[in-house]
């Protein structure tokens, strides 16, 4: 969790370079290619996953009362939340990046591929993916973390 907050901070904190340095028809088109690849609905659906996956390193003790039980599930869940809310604002930032980093013509490709069925077929299987991906993630960091 640590490594992913450090990656936006350092994301967001180089994105406002990259705004001065492109022109407003590739940053357009960037912003395009994010809408078309859904990365906000990857956002979305990533909250309940990320809640299930914190809820399971740190367990609510055993000797826990029923309402510190529901206490700690609520406020995981209101972090994870607020988590969530803030790293949505680098949807705007992800816009001058991409701008930087893709050439017009690989932000026109992009498009083309997340507007075409089988772009659109990608991103509908994602969740699906992620589904498969979740548990062996969470079985490799057992492993690490049992070292």
């Amino acid at each position: 969790m640590k490594i992913i907050k450090l990656i936006l901070i350092l994301a967001l904190a180089s994105a406002s370079a990259y705004a001065t340095e492109n022109n407003a028809s590739q940053l357009n088109l960037a912003r395009e290619v994010i809408e078309a690849s859904q990365v906000n609905k990857m956002f979305d659906n990533m909250g309940p996953q990320l809640k299930q996956l914190v809820l399971q390193q740190n367990p609510v003790p055993t000797k826990a009362t029923a309402e510190q039980r529901k206490e700690q599930v609520e406020l995981i869940g209101k972090v994870l939340d607020f988590a969530m809310n803030e790293y949505k604002g680098l949807m705007a930032e992800l816009a001058a990046v991409y701008a930087d980093i893709y050439t017009e013509a690989e932000l026109q490709a992009m498009l083309t591929f997340f507007s075409s069925p089988e772009g659109k077929s990608m991103l509908a299987k994602q969740p699906q993916v992620m589904a498969k991906v979740i548990p062996i993630a969470q079985e490799m960091n057992n492993g690490v973390m049992s070292m």
